[in-house]
């Protein structure tokens, strides 16, 4: 940790370690180790360099009562100045270079600046509680960006990559509560308890009471009630159905999948997503293959082990992946 810190004040982290450099500080216990090797490292990097040999002379000049405007003819001050001209031009120049450098910094990481953020670790669910109340559950692998100074007035702006559950506070002023969803989709609602889900494969909104608006892309708006199911793919297409089950969709809070006809294929998704184990069905008819049930897993294995004794599959441990076949009849 010391070398990656070394690293971040030289500049020269990338945006990965910069995150993990921003995760680290989260935790209050870690800021005096933080400003120790901050205090460690400016010593050994030090802004100014002072020429003691120079000063020295020139302290030794005053004290013989010869200054440097009298040490030095009238010509020399000349050509002094109008060496120093550029040269404080060229300062200038370094200034502005230096701001817009900076003005530049704070636009491409103006969310890591002002915003932090709230995790859970693969295979489990993590519980929050945001500053003006309202109570977030998020699944397996997944991120919320919330307002690292809170939140200002006249709105609450949220950014989810993964699936979470919100359950949202109505504030006495009737603040909106926004969560961005990637690629222009948005939900926005003021008081109300709903399911959100952000990954490669598409959006997917599951509203359990109350209303909400999602914005779109294009422009478009769609108003929910409860027991709407609101699902789009990676093109864009997407379908609203009015009464849904909700099992499917809040299963994950207790750890549990829930399959009604599940194609085997997406069940590999699921757990791709859960526990990022990349599973692979090469064989298209068993990838086809549909199960149903509910089950209980907490790690990538569990699952594994029940679709092997379940459906009569091997499963095999390759170089980075998981592979799933039909057992070859001897």
């Amino acid at each position: 940790m010391k070398q990656l810190l070394f690293d971040f004040f030289d500049g020269k982290t990338t945006s990965m370690q910069r995150k993990l450099v921003e995760e680290w500080l989260a935790d209050e216990n870690n800021q005096d180790t933080y400003y120790k090797y901050l205090d460690e490292w400016e010593t050994a990097h030090p802004q100014f360099e002072p020429d003691a040999e120079s000063a020295l002379q020139h302290f030794q000049a005053n004290l013989a009562g010869v200054t440097s405007s009298t040490a030095q003819p009238e010509a020399d001050n000349v050509e002094h100045n109008a060496i120093l001209i550029p040269f404080l031009n060229l300062s200038k120049w370094k200034w502005a270079a230096a701001a817009c450098f900076l003005i530049a910094s704070c636009f491409v990481f103006k969310k890591q600046i002002l915003y932090r953020s709230l995790e859970s670790v693969i295979g489990k669910t993590a519980s929050y509680q945001l500053s003006e109340g309202t109570r977030v559950v998020l699944n397996s692998n997944s991120t919320l960006l919330v307002p690292r100074f809170g939140f200002g007035s006249g709105s609450r702006e949220v950014f989810l990559d993964g699936e979470a559950e919100f359950k949202v506070t109505h504030t006495p002023h009737n603040d909106r509560f926004i969560v961005h969803i990637g690629e222009n989709y948005e939900i926005e609602v003021l008081g109300t308890e709903f399911v959100a889900f952000s990954r490669a494969r598409g959006k997917r909104v599951f509203l359990k009471n109350g209303k909400v608006k999602l914005k779109l892309p294009e422009g478009k708006q769609l108003y929910m009630k409860p027991g709407n199911l609101f699902v789009s793919d990676k093109t864009g297409a997407f379908n609203l159905t009015k009464e849904a089950d909700p099992r499917p969709y809040t299963a994950w809070k207790d750890q549990t999948f829930y399959f009604d006809n599940t194609l085997l294929s997406q069940v590999a998704l699921q757990i791709h997503e859960q526990f990022n184990v990349n599973v692979r069905i090469p064989d298209t008819l068993l990838a086809n293959r549909r199960i149903a049930g509910t089950y209980k897993a907490t790690q990538a294995d569990d699952l594994l082990q029940i679709l092997s004794e379940l459906m009569q599959i091997e499963i095999t441990q390759k170089e980075d992946y998981i592979e799933l076949s039909t057992p070859k009849i001897p």
